[in-house]
């Protein structure tokens, strides 16, 4: 899988399960919330529809925004490298607990 093809369906089949994020100083688990499609971003070429993915991890330790490889904890196979996320706050459907990450596919 290469990130020109990645489409939204491939994290919804993920959503409810945790995805390991590898950082310089450990990994990290968050489990995939969300998976919304954003037809509205997409430009005038693009080949997949955008989408963004809403991730909950724990309040510590924190990651900080920049790129990550993330991997799947039910599927050895599934690696995806230089994934960009960041830190946004709580949703207002959420419970609040926790802290919430966002990855954008345009």
């Amino acid at each position: 899988m290469t990130l020109d093809t990645l489409t939204g369906d491939f994290f919804a089949a993920h959503q409810g399960k945790l995805l390991t994020v590898e950082a310089a100083d450990g990994q990290l688990a968050l489990e995939v919330m969300s998976v919304e499609e954003t037809p509205q971003s997409a430009g005038p070429n693009s080949k997949r529809t955008p989408f963004r993915v809403l991730l909950r991890g724990p309040d510590s330790p924190d990651l900080q925004d920049g790129c990550y490889t993330f991997r799947a904890n039910d599927d050895e196979d599934w690696r995806l490298d230089d994934i960009y996320i960041n830190r946004i706050i709580a949703p207002t459907h959420s419970d609040g607990q926790g802290a919430f990450y966002q990855i954008v596919f345009s």
